[in-house]
């Protein structure tokens, strides 16, 4: 004698109160740092060209304002050799995040090289 098992679900009721119309998508700003992550992939395969390239396009979309990109490039500056350039622009990364501790190294740091 073979038993089958039934399995029983419990079905909770639907209240119509819960389901609330669906509101429109809020409107989509643009976002300042879309591509840093290909910012970081050419830079960390030291692909400095491509780098600066995208960099100079991210700046040029943001009006400047994209941290991370002034970071990079700066970054960049400095393994050049263009210390006083890299300075400039660390310091213009402390101003647009001024609660960053790693910024105000890297001002330190390019200040030490010089």
């Amino acid at each position: 004698m073979a038993e089958e098992k039934v399995a029983t679900r419990t079905v909770f009721p639907v209240s119509t109160e819960s389901q609330k119309p669906r509101q429109k998508k809020a409107p989509e700003f643009p976002i300042l740092e879309k591509q840093n992550w290909l910012i970081h992939l050419h830079y960390i395969q030291k692909d400095y060209e491509a780098c600066k390239a995208v960099i100079k396009e991210q700046l040029q979309e943001t009006q400047g304002l994209c941290e991370y990109a002034i970071y990079v490039q700066a970054l960049i500056f400095r393994l050049e050799g263009n210390i006083q350039e890299s300075l400039e622009l660390f310091q213009t990364c402390a101003v647009l995040s001024p609660q960053s501790a790693d910024n105000l190294k890297q001002v330190a740091r390019s200040l030490f090289l010089l």
